[in-house]
């Protein structure tokens, strides 16, 4: 499902000529191959095989003008734990990126609970915050349930997707809900005038590859 939202990202513009960044900074990337091995496989099948764009992953890097001046796409994976001693997200990071999203740039923005991440020290509502979204605390836990898409410009049918915990997040236009009684949202996006895209997720295993 991940192709669907990058290619939501791409929809008004040639792929092969844009560049991805992956956004992995606050958190050491065995963490990510711990919990899915094959991860930045799929990411570079994504990005480079099936749409044809340049995929760049951000191990340690400050997410400031330079690096993102060539970037066309930045997506920001969560942490996968919140144990003292993380990273924060600087303060030039954060206005780096809603810069960049105001200048025409596209965004995918990833949270988890508060086990997986710490919200502040992540910077998520001073990113998201300047386009209308914010995150909130930990959702109830439900298990054995998913989450499904809406139809409509982002993706064209009702798909499912995983869903393990979540945070809650308000504004912007739904995306996707949990999918037990409530209807919960999962995730959301805006567009602005000038071509800026965010789109966030109260939790991160749809960017993780886990789930199905």
């Amino acid at each position: 499902m991940l192709v669907a939202f990058i290619g939501f990202i791409f929809t008004d513009s040639i792929a092969q000529t844009k560049v991805v960044l992956l956004d992995i900074s606050l958190e050491d990337k065995s963490e990510y191959l711990k919990v899915s091995p094959d991860i930045f496989i799929h990411y570079h099948d994504i990005v480079e095989n099936q749409l044809g764009a340049k995929l760049i992953v951000n191990e340690d890097r400050e997410v400031n003008s330079e690096l993102l001046k060539d970037a066309d796409v930045l997506i920001v994976l969560s942490t996968l734990s919140s144990a003292p001693g993380k990273k924060s997200r600087t303060e030039t990071e954060r206005r780096s990126i809603v810069d960049f999203v105001k200048k025409g740039g596209r965004l995918i923005l990833f949270t988890d609970e508060n086990r997986r991440m710490n919200l502040e020290a992540f910077g998520a509502n001073d990113i998201t915050n300047p386009f209308g979204i914010e995150f909130g605390d930990d959702l109830p836990m439900v298990r054995n349930v998913g989450a499904i898409s809406f139809p409509g410009e982002v993706v064209t049918g009702r798909y499912e997707l995983p869903y393990s915990g979540s945070r809650e997040i308000t504004g912007g236009i739904p995306l996707s809900v949990m999918n037990a009684e409530g209807g919960i949202v999962h995730g959301v996006y805006v567009k602005l005038d000038n071509g800026g895209r965010l789109v966030a997720f109260g939790e991160t295993m749809v960017g993780l590859f886990i789930g199905g």
